[in-house]
């Protein structure tokens, strides 16, 4: 369905410009929550154990993308194409799907229990491995409501989820500390108590508005269901494309802990925490942008895509080259260096990953127009390169120590960029094939 101009303009003006302080206050506190979380491991697990929690962090990350890249995203997909209150329909056949998938996912954890092992005391294992399963398998729900209700042009109901998410992160890490729980129990576990309070609270208000859209006449059930047919081809392909960065970052933290040690990785955790808000900034900007960029793909709309990807991308990297001067290095004016110390063991390290964040940002909202575009293969094509060159790069740890780290990732994704602006060229040539890959 190709869309009216005036459509189109209104969407443009109004609906971007509305959502996007909605956005960046979603992204900043959904941020923030994993921020407490992180800030308590740097600064209450010592050394090599910081290193372990790393490799486990890795995990948590790579995990959650397999419900959500598998289901998730195609069902977004799917309500990016209907209209108003419809859209949050969509979760009467996404939850359900998305079940077995998130266990499957969370089960990843026992991966990082088996490779640390050796390197790990059993509390350690036993402690990370629980608490971070569960957050593995309710993180991927709560952000996929967060993500449809952006869609369904509800973003400050999704901004008030992770200021939610944040609050109650914050609330169980202190207790925990205040009742002496073991220190290996908090992180992960203010997370799992985090995303189930968020989630508990956006279905909440998800049911409340097509209850209050229903008694107004309006029509709240799709009239086709969403099935698992339907979204697996594409799925599968997606899933592919995001678990093949995120398992060679967890190989990558394993290389690293084992050719530079433990305490090494650990220095490259803390570095990548300070150097998480340009990704909350790519993230604040995703939320309201990404439904236009879909839209656009959809459309074969290449000056809306240009319109907005520019404006994106200029976003992020002014926001990575004035984050320097700010925190990259142990200057008075640099809150960051009392936060989280360990992230300036080594010189350099910090800007490096500032940089390197940077260019994986900067990706983020293209590498979405594309998956609406039905490029799912081509991007798992891509990243199955870089994930070759990540893990490559990663094998002069002994050398290069931390620095592996923000080398092997950014190094990769310069690659992925190259092949990610071909794609984007191909489908709004003319003659570009419309049906998707999958």
């Amino acid at each position: 369905m190709t869309s009216t101009e005036p459509e189109r303009a209104g969407r443009e003006s109004g609906g971007v410009r509305s959502k996007l302080p909605a956005g960046v206050f979603d992204a900043s506190f959904a941020s923030l929550a994993t921020f407490v979380a992180g800030l308590v491991a740097v600064n209450i697990l010592e050394g090599d154990d910081l290193g372990i929690y790393a490799v486990f962090f890795a995990a948590f990350t790579f995990g959650q993308l397999v419900a959500y890249q598998l289901i998730y995203v195609p069902a977004e997909i799917v309500a990016v194409s209907r209209r108003g209150v419809l859209r949050l329909a969509v979760f009467e056949d996404s939850f359900r799907l998305g079940a077995i998938p998130s266990v499957a996912g969370a089960s990843l954890v026992f991966v990082a229990a088996l490779t640390t092992a050796p390197l790990a005391s059993t509390s350690l294992t036993l402690g990370l491995t629980a608490t971070a399963f569960c957050a593995t398998l309710l993180s991927p729900s709560q952000d996929h409501v967060r993500r449809t209700l952006h869609i369904a042009d509800k973003s400050w109901q999704a901004a008030w989820m992770s200021f939610t998410q944040f609050a109650v992160t914050l609330a169980a890490t202190g207790v925990m500390l205040a009742l002496d729980v073991s220190v290996v129990w908090i992180p992960f576990g203010a997370l799992t108590a985090a995303n189930l309070i968020s989630l508990t609270f956006g279905m909440y208000l998800v049911i409340r508005d097509r209850r209050r859209a229903e008694a107004e006449g309006h029509r709240t059930k799709a009239g086709d269901r969403v099935t698992f047919a339907e979204l697996v081809p594409q799925g599968r392909w997606l899933l592919l494309q995001a678990a093949i960065p995120a398992g060679a970052a967890f190989v990558t933290a394993n290389i690293i802990t084992y050719l530079a040690g433990p305490t090494a990785m650990g220095y490259a955790e803390a570095a990548r925490i300070v150097a998480q808000p340009i990704v909350v900034l790519a993230g604040g900007l995703i939320y309201p942008l990404r439904p236009r960029a879909m839209e656009a793909a959809l459309d074969r709309d290449l000056a809306s895509s240009i319109r907005v990807e520019r404006a994106y991308v200029a976003i992020v990297a002014l926001g990575g080259l004035a984050y320097i001067p700010l925190a990259g290095g142990t200057w008075p004016w640099n809150p960051m260096q009392y936060l989280v110390p360990a992230a300036y063991e080594v010189p350099g390290l910090v800007i490096a990953t500032i940089l390197a964040n940077t260019i994986l940002a900067s990706v983020f909202l293209l590498t979405n127009e594309l998956m609406a575009a039905g490029k799912a293969r081509t991007l798992a094509i891509l990243n199955s390169f870089a994930a070759a060159i990540r893990i490559l790069v990663a094998t002069s740890a002994g050398v290069t120590g931390a620095f592996a780290r923000p080398l092997s990732e950014g190094t990769a994704e310069l690659f992925v960029i190259g092949g990610q602006l071909r794609g984007h060229r191909d489908i709004y040539r003319p003659t570009a094939d419309t049906d998707p890959e999958a």
